[in-house]
């Protein structure tokens, strides 16, 4: 993977995490797509970040994935890295028999959204020298590197790099 020079679309990109990491790409020289539902967000970015590009796509939309991805690779032919972040994070009561829409809602964003991102995009991508998708996520499993004690409280999570922990190898069936 190159690491500068890339051509970056990055979903979920209007606000934090997201809109963050694009104005890092586009200080250090990379051309970044910011992607998200909301065209005057969209806008005011790209008037706030001169040389900026944005393209509307709504994760929950299967046709809004297919046309952002027309569009991005018929202008944007240097696309060499997606990164998909658009993510919803909704409070659920699981008292409410309503929780089961926010849960599918969820999901729908989270995890079907990244799905048919990396569908749509990955062809691109594969037939890059340097493609690469990236995604991220709020997911986590706990720490499994520090030995079992029978005990019933929470450890903290593990915070050792990833090549020092033994978490980072193939999860481990819980108990």
């Amino acid at each position: 993977m190159k690491t500068t020079g890339s051509t970056v679309l990055i979903t979920g990109a209007t606000s934090g995490i997201g809109l963050g990491l694009a104005e890092r790409l586009q200080d250090r020289g990379d051309i970044v797509i910011v992607a998200g539902r909301r065209r005057a967000l969209l806008d005011e970015i790209v008037r706030s970040h001169p040389g900026m590009h944005a393209v509307e796509l709504d994760v929950t939309d299967p046709a809004s994935i297919a046309a952002a991805a027309e569009r991005v690779t018929q202008e944007h032919p240097g696309l060499d890295v997606v990164v998909t972040m658009a993510g919803v994070m909704l409070p659920e009561d699981l008292r409410d028999p309503a929780h089961l829409e926010v849960a599918e809602s969820t999901i729908t964003t989270n995890l079907l959204g990244t799905i048919r991102t990396a569908a749509a995009f990955g062809p691109w991508l594969a037939a890059k020298p340097d493609g690469v998708l990236m995604t991220v996520s709020s997911g986590s499993r706990p720490c499994r590197c520090r030995r079992r004690r029978p005990t019933r409280r929470r450890r903290p999570p593990c915070t050792r790099s990833r090549r020092a922990c033994a978490c980072s190898g193939p999860a481990r069936p819980s108990r």
